[in-house]
């Protein structure tokens, strides 16, 4: 027991430490086409991204909320999103990066007459390309997504999963913090 422990002390201290960089960007976009009815919406969000500096893999978590998304005598309506992505970037202090994820996203819906309220919780997916430049410690992301919900297209107790019918496009900039 005392030589495995001792090995793997060993093996981690040997180990080259991972030099991931952190990047928060809380950033503010414009929603348009798709669902949203010919109509720019605004986002509010940010996204906490992964990467290392001399590495081309990372991860990124996105999150966005744009209010009043859908046209209409609606008097609450909203988009939600919270999407993991994996994220193929450039080395360097300015990098140009391509992003894919599945995640969250939540739809409400409710009329003026309180006729109905719809809240959908679905799975969506989104991809989508971006600049992140970060000379020192601060700097500037941008970028534009696609985004769209999944459905089971058969509701069999199966995992099925096919493209749905709500879909719209993301471009958002912010400033962007390193750690």
């Amino acid at each position: 027991m005392r030589l495995r422990t001792g090995l793997l002390v060993a093996a981690l201290g040997a180990a080259a430490p991972l030099q991931a960089q952190v990047y928060l960007a809380p950033n503010v976009g414009l929603a348009f086409g798709g669902d949203t009815n010919d109509d720019s919406k605004i986002s509010y969000g940010g996204t906490l991204t992964f990467a290392g500096e001399s590495h081309v893999l990372g991860f990124a978590v996105d999150f966005a909320y744009m209010p009043d998304f859908f046209a209409g005598d609606l008097t609450d309506n909203n988009v939600t999103t919270l999407m993991g992505n994996l994220v193929l970037i450039t080395r360097g202090r300015t990098r140009l990066y391509t992003s894919v994820g599945v995640g969250l996203l939540k739809t409400r819906v409710r009329d003026a007459g309180q006729f109905f309220d719809i809240n959908n919780h679905e799975l969506g997916l989104n991809a989508g390309v971006g600049l992140l430049a970060v000379p020192g410690r601060f700097g500037f992301q941008a970028d534009v997504r696609y985004f769209r919900n999944l459905t089971d297209p058969e509701p069999d107790h199966e995992f099925d999963v096919d493209l749905g019918s709500f879909d719209y496009w993301r471009g958002s900039a912010g400033l962007v913090i390193r750690f």
